[in-house]
């Protein structure tokens, strides 16, 4: 449990002006995860300009990632965040990743669990840079495969936060991410795995009707006993 449970515990519902944008903004980016994504952003936009040109290539790359996200957002929290151990031998298959969400799912209104571990940083931002500098053909178009790669995990990482705050949705869009996540953590966890694009869900069958979905009696443990 040690190794899982976050150091901090911050209830947005504790925290004054979390019912507004303005406050949960401020709050957002007193988290680690949101300041190492913006930092990051910004470091290679100051660079891009040393890196080359712009040309229609770059606006192929960020394409690219808008249409990619949404596919890597569902597929992962479907398969690896709700990924159940397994023993294989003497050994228990339980990728790190997935206890921290099935922590999460056990306490959804800790924002802790609402971010990308920041420990998994320390992997995730260098192999993340690495792979664009070794895959893409000019570091300019990597820089901006970073850039917008980037800017796509913040997005992220503020949706997800705020639907586990107080603030109540004003627009039409966000208000169906935030009942559709809602319904995930306490209608049932098999369905509703997209974050930023609702619609994924209804296009891939995981965005049904709530009324012909029944109450799942294991949204808090994803059906696995941990000791949290």
């Amino acid at each position: 449990m040690s190794a899982i449970a976050p150091s901090k515990q911050t209830y947005a519902r504790e925290v004054e002006n979390t019912d507004t944008l303005r406050g949960c903004a401020a709050l957002f980016f007193r988290f680690p995860t949101p300041r190492v994504l913006a930092l990051k952003i910004l470091a290679f936009i100051i660079a891009r300009p040393f890196l080359g040109p712009l040309t229609y290539m770059d606006a192929v790359f960020v394409g690219a990632v808008v249409l990619w996200w949404p596919f890597q957002e569902w597929l992962l929290h479907w398969k690896m965040l709700h990924f159940k151990p397994f023993k294989l031998g003497p050994f228990t298959i339980d990728p790190y990743m997935s206890k921290k969400h099935r922590y999460h799912h056990r306490h959804p209104w800790l924002l802790e669990t609402t971010f990308l571990p920041p420990e998994s940083f320390y992997v995730l931002v260098p192999l993340h840079i690495g792979l664009w500098w070794w895959l893409s053909p000019t570091q300019g178009l990597a820089a901006t495969g970073i850039i917008a790669f980037a800017t796509a995990a913040l997005i992220y990482e503020w949706v997800h936060y705020l639907t586990h705050t107080p603030y109540r949705p004003r627009s039409s869009y966000y208000r169906w991410i935030w009942r559709n996540h809602r319904l995930h953590h306490f209608k049932n966890e098999h369905y509703w795995h997209s974050f930023t694009a609702p619609f994924l869900d209804v296009a891939l069958g995981t965005g049904p009707s709530a009324k012909s979905v029944e109450t799942s009696d294991t949204c808090l443990t994803l059906g696995v006993d941990d000791e949290f």
